[in-house]
């Protein structure tokens, strides 16, 4: 592990020294979090309204009109990705070496393995026309499942 660290940590010192001189600028890094807070609030609040509603939170939303949501989800997402890389490629000894970041980074991939695992399993019969209002068993499973990761990442991120 330790040289796949030393590895991509020389991979980003080298990868974008453009992206780097502009967080090193008065109002780059400040711009980059604040990017990063909207990115994130968008993704939890879009994801965390439609998993809360699988666990049956305002059961007299249909779950496919909520979910409707979910590409602003993935936007916000996006936006996190994007502007994650930038605090990585200008710094990346403080986040590689990281557990936290390195748990983040874990509860961000088991989250899209879970949401994966939700289309593949749950998503027909939780939305089918004759679907009763209060999602399957496993709908529910994976919204606790995606609540906690997306919890943890927040933590982590801290």
């Amino acid at each position: 592990m330790a040289d796949f660290q030393v590895w991509l940590v020389h991979w980003f010192a080298h990868a974008s020294p453009t992206v780097a001189a502009a967080m090193r600028t008065q109002w780059g890094w400040p711009a980059a979090e604040s990017i990063h807070f909207l990115g994130l609030s968008t993704l939890v609040g879009c994801i965390g309204l439609f998993d809360l509603r699988l666990l049956g939170v305002g059961k007299r939303i249909p779950i496919a009109a909520l979910h409707k949501l979910i590409p602003w989800g993935l936007a916000g997402f996006a936006t996190n990705v994007l502007s994650g890389l930038c605090f990585l490629l200008t710094e990346p000894d403080q986040y590689i070496y990281n557990p936290s970041f390195q748990f983040k980074v874990l509860f961000i991939a088991v989250a899209g393995a879970n949401a994966l695992l939700f289309y593949a399993t749950s998503w027909g019969r939780a939305t089918a026309k004759s679907a009763s209002p209060d999602a399957p068993s496993t709908a529910k499973l994976a919204a606790v499942v995606s609540l906690s990761m997306w919890v943890g990442v927040i933590v982590c991120g801290r």
